[in-house]
């Protein structure tokens, strides 16, 4: 069995490690030369630690990355509540704590996971057609080459030409605001373990995101997420910055005869929660099972419903902390303060933010 991927994100390239090191010949085909040094993608969760133990990858990834004990909201510059980890319960995956590191080092531990186990990854290899049949796939790259697997998987984005070659529909709408991201080295920043949240006037959020050392990254869904905090962060050097708009879409489905969808792909959703990396290398750690075992019948729906079910908690936690209503915003503040007073609620929310 041969299988083709397109997208060498955290996503297709999960794909290519754990095809790989079941013995399955895999390509991971890229268009870009080298892998983007800002994206959305930070936190990684105790489920996608667990299924990414075998390969090794979840080991060079604690060796590197910071590790995430809590939760923490401002209010008015000064701490208001927080929330311990430690405290989820029942706890699953053997985890409780939430894991970060930027995804571009992430992408370099799994392309380096892809090539011990055997894989091959090929970089300013964009394809820009694709045909299948009952027997086979074949796809065409811009320099004229054509290659041909067994199966083969989109992980292209949420642009996906393989979804789109593939004629599967992905139905949804965008939301209206803008977010956007600042990286940036924070000395004195107090907070190194955990994810600080403030909640502002109409509807605006900002967030600080440690990335290990000095560097954090801000997060709002204003226009600038650097103008918009609230925390009194001193910046000592901005890395980078960027915008980006929030879809909620699904694709129809996850397989159209041997095309395979997963990560952005397949659904987008709003960062709230930290759910799509962790989404994609869901949907590929299963995907790669069910090839190896000879059951793929059942990925499309498998994915289709859990994914559907995690982006919808995902979704309610974004229309709660950027509520614009008056009353929106005391009434989130009060269920936090009752949250974070009762442990048996303390505890429900830490695993249900941690494992989904």
């Amino acid at each position: 069995m041969r299988v083709l991927i397109c997208g060498a994100g955290p996503t297709g390239l999960t794909a290519g490690v754990e095809l790989a090191r079941r013995g399955i010949e895999v390509t991971v085909f890229e268009a870009r030369d080298a892998p983007s040094p800002l994206s959305r993608a930070v936190g990684i969760n105790p489920e996608s630690l667990h299924r990414l133990e075998p390969s090794g990858v979840t080991e060079a990834l604690l060796a590197e990355g910071v590790t995430y004990r809590g939760l923490i909201l401002h209010r008015g510059g000064r701490v208001w509540a927080s929330l311990d980890f430690a405290e989820a319960r029942p706890e699953r995956f053997g985890r409780r704590y939430m894991f970060g590191l930027p995804q571009d080092r992430t992408e370099a531990i799994l392309a380096a996971a892809l090539a011990r186990h055997g894989g091959t990854l090929l970089r300013g290899a964009e394809i820009v057609a694709m045909t299948q049949d009952a027997r086979d796939v074949r796809i065409t790259l811009k320099d004229g080459q054509e290659e041909r697997g067994d199966w083969l998987v989109g992980a292209d984005g949420t642009r996906s030409l393989m979804r789109e070659a593939a004629g599967i529909g992905y139905p949804g709408h965008r939301l209206p605001d803008v977010w956007s991201i600042a990286d940036i080295d924070a000395p004195g920043w107090p907070h190194r373990d955990r994810v600080a949240l403030s909640l502002l006037p109409e509807g605006r959020v900002a967030a600080v995101v440690p990335l290990g050392g000095e560097r954090v990254r801000m997060i709002s869904n204003t226009e600038d997420a650097l103008a918009a905090e609230p925390f009194g962060v001193r910046v000592a050097h901005l890395h980078d910055r960027g915008q980006f708009r929030v879809a909620l879409r699904l694709a129809e489905r996850f397989r159209e005869g041997r095309v395979l969808l997963a990560g952005d792909a397949a659904h987008s959703h709003s960062p709230a929660g930290g759910r799509g990396m962790n989404l994609g290398i869901a949907d590929a750690c299963d995907l790669a099972e069910r090839l190896a075992d000879g059951g793929i019948d059942g990925y499309s729906e498998a994915r289709r419903a859990a994914d559907r079910r995690i982006i919808a908690g995902a979704e309610r936690m974004r229309r709660v902390v950027t509520a614009k209503r008056r009353l929106a915003r005391p009434a989130t503040l009060a269920a936090v303060r009752l949250i974070t007073a009762l442990p048996p609620l303390r505890a429900r929310f830490a695993a249900n933010f941690l494992y989904g």
